[in-house]
């Protein structure tokens, strides 16, 4: 299922490089074929899987409407681009990447991981649009995934290896990338394939074409969501794919392998199946314990406001309301609360006081110098993966702010200025402190 092409390798830089790396020579890069013409061996296991992924995903997506599970939409979005960014070695903790979404800067993993949910909220909306094509979309989505390489690529890219003579696997060369593209948007174009193994094998195509300088993995993963919705499997809620991916990410891993070595895609297919089925599960488990969470910070917001009363009556006020809305919103200050619910800001600092001396949130002063944020902390824990969620990030506290970079200004240094408030214009290999 695809072709092996000669290429030459020369590296560029050899000074101060061992010598190892700097040996010029030949190597095999793999092309693979198009899959307008490519189908499955028949397999009553694989037929059984895909019937089974899509029964699960269509339950998921008809409870999507229900207030229990609608409501947990933004959480399987930070699910999916969490465990995403997880399989690529990305682990701050789900608050830290919310606090980054929030305030627009923060940690570098954390941003990262911001970034990547930036992405998928932007496939979920634009998969619905049928003028909207799914491959260019995924070009652009990589922009905001890791702006500093955005774009298709224009050299070669290996996996595994210091150089393509020693590489584990070499992508196609870059000439060929833009017609490479141009087939696979065709063939999702045609919907010749039922859905869950559309998205498997475009997934997979993605990832041989390896299209992108870095962000290959998430930006493919992405592709995964939004040819489910696009071929109307789950076309209102994002299913964390990528959730159940990363708990048996070897074998997700082996799978691409293979298909890269030109196999029919038997692999990758099951593997795609499998997690889109555990995927459902995990949304409707979510779900159920998002609404038990309410429940039992209702009941703590009733008692500490119960407390405080004179006349030992609650008034369900904005407090209520901010509780109500926490899954959507688990990040939230004063100022964002008063315009939301069209209350004073006085009366907003009231509600996230109360929220706060009822253990529903938690006052972070330093994710922003000029006003305290409040965090849904526990709730944000529903989208850890078990062994992920720390209780703080190790990593420094370098500021970086969450922007898409300019293509015009990537050769800028980029280093956030808080005293500025914006990032540095200098060329990246200036001299001197910032100030």
């Amino acid at each position: 299922m695809g072709r092996y092409v000669t290429q030459q390798w020369t590296p560029r830089v050899t000074d101060g490089v061992p010598r190892r790396y700097t040996r010029s020579g030949t190597y095999r890069a793999f092309v693979p074929d198009s899959l307008l013409d490519h189908d499955l061996p028949a397999s009553p296991h694989v037929t059984e899987l895909l019937d089974e992924a899509e029964r699960r995903a269509r339950e998921a997506a008809d409870l999507a409407a229900h207030p229990n599970l609608g409501q947990v939409g933004d959480l399987l979005v930070r699910s999916e681009a969490t465990a995403s960014s997880l399989i690529e070695g990305y682990e701050p903790t789900p608050r830290a990447v919310a606090v980054a979404d929030f305030v627009a800067r923060g940690r570098q993993s954390a941003v990262t991981v911001a970034r990547n949910l930036h992405a998928v909220r932007g496939s979920a909306q634009r998969a619905l649009d049928p003028d909207v094509s799914l491959v260019r979309d995924v070009v652009e989505l990589q922009r905001l995934i890791t702006p500093r390489h955005a774009g298709i690529r224009t050299e070669p890219v290996w996996i595994g290896g210091r150089t393509p003579l020693e590489a584990h696997y070499n992508a196609p060369p870059h000439e060929l990338v833009p017609g490479l593209l141009d087939d696979l948007d065709a063939y999702l174009s045609s919907q010749r394939h039922r859905p869950v193994l559309a998205a498997a094998l475009a997934h997979a195509q993605l990832e041989t074409i390896h299209p992108f300088a870095d962000g290959n993995g998430r930006a493919g993963r992405v592709l995964i969501g939004t040819v489910l919705a696009r071929y109307g499997l789950a076309p209102r809620i994002t299913l964390p794919v990528s959730t159940a991916l990363f708990r048996d990410r070897e074998r997700y891993y082996a799978a691409l392998d293979t298909f890269r070595r030109g196999d029919q895609g038997v692999a990758i297919v099951t593997v795609v199946a499998e997690a889109v089925s555990a995927a459902a599960v995990d949304a409707l488990r979510l779900s159920a314990q998002v609404t038990h969470w309410q429940r039992r910070q209702r009941s703590a917001l009733d008692v500490y406001l119960r407390d405080r009363s004179p006349t030992g009556r609650v008034r369900r006020g904005v407090a209520y309301r901010l509780l109500d809305d926490l899954p959507a919103h688990p990040v939230v200050d004063a100022a964002s609360a008063a315009a939301r619910y069209d209350v004073t800001p006085v009366a907003a600092r009231n509600a996230l006081e109360s929220l706060t001396g009822a253990g529903v949130l938690r006052p972070d002063k330093k994710a922003d110098r000029t006003r305290t944020v409040y965090v849904a902390t526990e709730l944000l824990d529903l989208v850890a993966e078990p062994g992920t969620a720390a209780g703080a990030d190790p990593e420094p506290a370098v500021d970086v702010p969450v922007v898409a970079v300019d293509p015009e200004a990537e050769a800028a240094c980029g280093a956030w200025l808080p005293r500025a408030g914006r990032t540095c214009r200098l060329p990246r290999d200036h001299r001197g402190q910032h100030r």
